[in-house]
């Protein structure tokens, strides 16, 4: 069997493709980013797009859900090829397995699916990784045993539906991707039909976290209660007061997968957390610098309100939007969220899959703040940012917000 990715170095893309790999199935694939393809690829040819040589050679092809028009595609379906989406080759890996956990929702989900993961690998479970993320140590993808198939479940393009789960994890459900779904009661019935595709659900928590906090180091501890009872206190290694939620999440489906609280507690007391979750930089700037997922206003204002209660002088977001629908759907809401933080950079829009006459972009956002008389600039490359950044301090705090790739392209360190 030979299969030809279109898009591989997505992280969910990839993470299929080395599975498949590691099953002896020629894998080969095209990405507009070859020349930076994940670790989990290096054993794996990648060419640069459109790559027709490769379409004619395989008999499968797999496409990302983030291309929406592609001369591969059209020329493979010329050919008459075996087309299918991630979605689908996901659904089909994953029911290779006798326990599928999958984690779905708006937010948290790569964090929640990567603390299921890291909870059943300490206690001996070897379970397999699929992770919309990088795990630290560990990567977005991890071949263990066939027992346990651990997968963050993306609803977009109802791509979760074609998974059977053993367990699933609804962390929240909230207006998100309505480039697809058009209508948050579309999104709705979307979830709807995941908790019917599941064995067992897990949506609303018997557990709720108090006296939440945060430590030197910037690090969350909670007292766990069930039924008006304190059950323990857990300390944790990373930020983020929200992951005392995700935590819960982890205890519960960990509790129903036949581990006991101690060994639980043990799985998240030793988690490292997922890169570009709330993680600190080491840089040579004189002031702190954290990277942060958070690409969604719900996100964002809650990332604020973490770095607001750590930073002892100014708390500066460089935000780079992620899609211009996105922008153009939560354009209030983003304000809102932004607004938060002490001052903003706004940095040229991530497009992904999309043109910017499909929404709004970063200046839309800028102008914004501007009328809200907030400090925020308007930023287009690397230069000027740098350039703005001379202006932070030692006691200042600096995130870098979203789901594109400028925390991946920007250079740490001084020039």
């Amino acid at each position: 069997m030979k299969v030809f990715f279109i898009g591989i170095c997505g992280v969910s893309m990839s993470g299929l493709a080395y599975l498949l790999s590691c099953n002896g199935v020629e894998v080969r694939g095209s990405d507009i980013n070859a020349s930076n393809k994940p670790k989990c690829l290096s054993d794996i040819q990648v060419y640069s797009q459109p790559h027709f040589d490769g379409v004619e050679w395989a008999d499968l092809i797999v496409v990302s859900s983030a291309i929406k028009k592609s001369a591969e595609v059209d020329f493979a379906r010329a050919l008459n090829k075996n087309i299918i989406s991630r979605g689908q080759l996901l659904g089909y890996i994953a029911s290779k397995y006798e326990k599928v956990v999958a984690v779905a929702g708006s937010h948290g989900k790569t964090t929640t699916t990567a603390m299921i993961f890291h909870t059943l690998f300490v206690n001996g479970k070897n379970p397999t990784l699929h992770l919309g993320g990088n795990l630290k140590d560990v990567g977005n993808i991890f071949v263990g045993g066939c027992e346990f198939f651990v997968t963050e479940a993306c609803e977009y393009c109802d791509n979760f539906l074609y998974l059977k789960p053993y367990l699933s994890v609804i962390t929240n459900i909230e207006p998100e991707h309505m480039d697809y779904f058009k209508t948050f009661k579309n999104e709705l019935a979307s979830f709807k039909k995941f908790e019917e595709n599941s064995l067992f659900v897990i949506k609303k928590s018997q557990y709720i976290s108090k006296n939440t906090r945060i430590n030197k180091e910037g690090n969350i501890s909670f007292s766990l209660y069930k039924n008006g009872k304190k059950i323990d206190r857990i300390k944790m290694r990373i930020g983020g007061k929200y992951n005392s939620d995700n935590a819960i999440k982890c205890i519960e489906a960990c509790l129903k997968l036949g581990l006991n609280f101690n060994q639980i507690k043990f799985g998240l007391q030793s988690f490292k957390g997922v890169k570009k979750r709330c993680e600190k930089i080491n840089t040579d700037f004189p002031f702190s610098v954290y990277v942060d997922y958070a690409h969604h206003p719900k996100e964002i204002f809650e990332s604020a309100k973490y770095f607001n209660s750590v930073c002892k002088n100014k708390c500066v977001a460089v935000f780079q939007p992620h899609t211009y629908s996105r922008t153009k759907e939560f354009y209030n809401d983003f304000i809102i969220s932004l607004a938060q933080f002490d001052e903003i950079i706004c940095y040229r829009t991530y497009s992904a899959r999309e043109t910017c006459e499909e929404g709004l972009t970063e200046y839309d956002l800028y102008q914004g703040l501007i009328r809200l008389n907030k400090t925020s600039y308007h930023c287009e490359n690397e230069a000027y940012l740098r350039f703005l950044l001379k202006k932070y301090g030692r006691e200042d705090v600096v995130v870098f917000l979203g789901a594109g790739d400028l925390s991946d392209k920007f250079d740490f360190k001084l020039t």
